[in-house]
């Protein structure tokens, strides 16, 4: 492995090693993952990408591995959230190439498959090119991660039917009621996970859907296109005792649903079942105490999708296959990110040699003889150089590895001087 490329490394927490109550805690939001950007600049720190989900919170960077965990723990300091670091897993080179592409595959996400990852790294690559903190290297890796999700969705069955992580929610709350058609659902947020909330619900049976958000246009066009009661957002608390079946999904930092009204409302509901698809978390944990009133995350849908997804899991080895395909295509272009120069140094290095020589004897010979050495002198300066360029441009290995060996060249041939 080149020392190049062990300079790309990672550190996230996902659903696969935290809890949602862990989760949270590393959650970040546009403007945070933005003052993330500007810190960054403190540090030496050449690239870096981050990406916040409900599932993860990961931080791709090209730089040293301590530089990038220092930065990490400065970061939550200054935005002053306590993390367990326990949690965070940390991925090198090659295995950081691959999380990404699994990540943008949906292999890695909660539910196998599911598109929204794909407009979620789209979003945060275009944030990290705005902020100039993502160039060519990482730009290429995530490109790279782009063009492999969206061939293993065309070319394998991984991505078939129209599953989300808000049609498993539907499901579930589905599971435990007895009729949606006799449900008042309110749903908080209507974004594109909202959206999709409203829309199974719909699609489902239930009739009276109470919308709201705090981008009013946005929420009065999604209650008009599905018949439901759009309800300012300001005004939502007192409209929840209206609702039987409640879902959060925004992007607030804290809870916009309290125990103490809820409590309240138990008194008059028979039951009450909520939601909570945001993370950080929009309804008060606390809830799940309330005899009456059941309280669910993103982490108890977790049966639901693995009932939905038995049949896509068949579709792996072949979407592993173009990912491996994949890493090989940008370790080799990351490869001759310092062979390619080197090459070209190396040529002139020799070439200058050759005129050098050449022009010392210019004066003892005729112009046909001189042509005659400079045709030959030509010839074998290519015969020396054919087989170094041809392994450096190979994918050969030897004690020493690509990047030592490109290393010793530039400085026997002082290169870097």
């Amino acid at each position: 492995m080149s020392f190049f490329i062990k300079n790309l490394n990672y550190y996230g927490v996902t659903h696969k090693v935290a809890s949602l109550e862990l989760r949270e805690h590393f959650a970040l939001s546009e403007g945070q993952i933005i003052k993330a950007y500007e810190l960054s600049k403190k540090f030496e720190i050449h690239e870096i990408f981050i990406l916040s989900t409900c599932a993860r919170t990961e931080f791709y960077a090209f730089c040293n591995k301590n530089e990038l965990l220092t930065f990490i723990k400065f970061l939550y300091k200054t935005l002053e959230k306590k993390c367990n670091f326990n949690f965070l897993i940390y991925k090198n080179a090659e295995e950081c190439i691959r999380q990404i592409m699994l990540v943008s595959s949906s292999i890695d996400s909660m539910l196998v498959g599911e598109t929204q990852i794909t407009n979620q790294i789209k979003k945060s690559f275009q944030l990290s090119k705005d902020k100039r903190a993502c160039r060519s290297i990482l730009s290429r890796m995530i490109q790279s991660s782009l063009e492999v999700g969206k061939s293993i969705r065309n070319k394998t069955k991984l991505s078939d039917g129209a599953l989300s992580i808000s049609y498993a929610a539907v499901q579930k709350i589905d599971n435990i009621t007895d009729n949606l058609k006799h449900e008042t659902v309110l749903v908080v947020g209507a974004g594109v996970t909202g959206k999709l909330v409203v829309q199974n619900f719909k699609k489902k049976g239930a009739k009276n859907i109470l919308i709201t958000n705090r981008d009013f246009d946005r929420g009065q066009k999604l209650a008009s296109k599905v018949n439901g009661n759009f309800i300012p957002f300001e005004k939502f608390n007192k409209h929840i005792h209206k609702a039987s079946i409640i879902i959060t999904c925004t992007n607030a930092s804290y809870n916009l649903i309290t125990y103490k009204e809820i409590l309240e409302i138990s008194k008059i509901k028979e039951k009450l079942i909520l939601m909570d698809l945001s993370v950080p978390r929009n309804i008060e944990s606390s809830i799940s105490n309330i005899d009456n009133c059941t309280l669910l995350s993103i982490d108890d849908i977790q049966d639901v999708i693995n009932e939905l997804i038995k049949k896509r899991y068949n579709e792996l080895p072949k979407a592993n296959e173009k990912i491996e395909e994949k890493i090989l295509d940008f370790t080799s272009w990351f490869n001759q990110l310092k062979v390619t120069p080197t090459i070209a140094n190396l040529k002139h290095h020799y070439e200058s040699i050759q005129k050098k020589e050449i022009n010392k004897i210019s004066n003892k010979y005729e112009e046909s003889t001189l042509d005659a050495i400079d045709i030959f002198s030509n010839s074998l300066l290519k015969k020396i150089m054919k087989d170094s360029i041809e392994f450096l441009k190979s994918d050969k290995t030897s004690d020493l590895s690509k990047e030592q060996l490109v290393d010793i060249l530039r400085e026997v041939h002082g290169f870097d001087k």
